[in-house]
């Protein structure tokens, strides 16, 4: 025959409460209490938790789970399961006006949240000669992840000084390489004093 223990309170050795029933709400522990759950353990919460207070990172046991934003209940569209950081090392493949025998690069980083990806580089090509100009390109690969379609956006810039520069614009040429186009000079800036900036955002399957 089972046995059933009705209690309100649970307290340990010094009088303090472990666990406390109070019209429909149990507490476990108390405030500065450290409540651990075994390794192998599973903790299962079928119903609604408010006040959740978090002093360490989120760790899942498999790579595919997320968290729902903004939502009360488990909407595709509302979940980040995804996002990443770190470097990236850019390919020149080919070139207009540029020599790109010789690329220097720097500061080359990435973010990737959910399927959008940001890439951001400063390329140098010093062997070049003459005046950056309109109908200079480049093309440059080695991206992170691959991209989903083809885009473009006018956020690519050819730094050189105050009053001489050129601004360009960028699109993923393939799914993976971008190329940067430059589209307006302000003075003379030469191709070899300069450097090209890129900071591009694509979409990824």
């Amino acid at each position: 025959m089972a046995s059933i223990l009705k209690v309100d309170t649970i307290q340990d050795q010094s009088g303090n409460n472990i666990i406390n029933e109070n019209a429909d709400t149990i507490t476990i522990g108390a405030s500065g209490d450290t409540i651990t759950i075994p390794s192998g353990a599973t903790l299962t919460n079928n119903g609604t938790q408010t006040g959740l207070t978090l002093s360490d990172n989120i760790l899942f046991n498999t790579a595919s789970k997320g968290i729902y934003l903004g939502v009360t209940t488990a909407t595709a569209s509302n979940l980040l399961d995804d996002y990443e950081e770190g470097t990236w090392t850019p390919t020149v493949s080919s070139v207009s006006g540029f020599t790109n025998t010789n690329v220097d690069d720097d500061y080359s980083t990435y973010t990737k949240i959910g399927n959008l990806v940001n890439v951001r580089t400063y390329l140098q090509f010093p062997d070049s000669s003459g005046n950056v100009s309109i109908t200079d390109y480049a093309y440059i690969g080695g991206l992170p992840f691959t991209a989903a379609v083809q885009d473009n956006a006018m956020i690519g810039a050819y730094r050189y000084n105050n009053g001489s520069n050129a601004s360009a614009f960028v699109t993923t040429a393939t799914i993976n390489q971008i190329r940067w186009v430059c589209n307006y000079v302000t003075g003379s800036p030469t191709r070899n004093g300069g450097r090209v900036s890129i900071n591009f955002f694509y979409i990824t399957d």
